[in-house]
């Protein structure tokens, strides 16, 4: 494969996980404006004004890429942006929306006792299971979140290298 070629597979790879990591961004936006809104938390807001940094380093890292990725200015955009994908998928796919909502609605559906829920999800930072939009909006951050790392990982594993 032409180094052309290669340069422009990796950066397609990386914008494709950039997209689903840009759209685990814009569900826990709304995931936690509603749980703000709700249960009346307005610390939960948090989350929008992180998903909006983020969104903001991809989008700049990625117009910098396909413009300059072999410049120095392009590889560090390229680690800017892969930096960027994986915190969104560690903070919000695994914690948000794996042990923050799946775990928590698993561990709680087998009917954990309520002692154990308050040790491992304390209140009031974490709710019992009570509104079902809450919980599957927060539960679905784990999809965007896995298919990004599974991208990303093509866009960084052996045999893709990196820009």
């Amino acid at each position: 494969m032409s180094s052309i070629r290669h340069r422009e597979h990796i950066v397609e790879a990386a914008s494709r996980a950039a997209r689903h990591a840009l759209a685990l961004l814009l569900l826990t936006s709304v995931h936690h404006v509603y749980g703000a809104i709700l249960y009346q938390t307005p610390w939960r807001y948090h989350a929008v004004l992180f998903s909006v940094a983020a969104a903001l380093v991809m989008l700049g890292a990625l117009a910098i890429l396909r413009s300059r990725a072999e410049a120095p200015l392009g590889r560090g955009a390229w680690w800017a942006l892969v930096l960027t994908i994986l915190v969104t998928v560690l903070m919000i796919g695994a914690f948000e929306g794996g042990y923050n909502h799946l775990v928590k609605n698993v561990v709680y559906f087998a009917g954990a006792p309520a002692d154990w829920m308050s040790v491992l999800f304390p209140p009031p930072r974490y709710e019992v299971p009570n509104d079902i939009l809450f919980e599957v909006t927060g539960i679905l951050q784990v999809v965007p979140a896995v298919t990004a790392a599974g991208l990303l990982y093509r866009a960084v594993a052996p045999g893709y290298a990196a820009v």
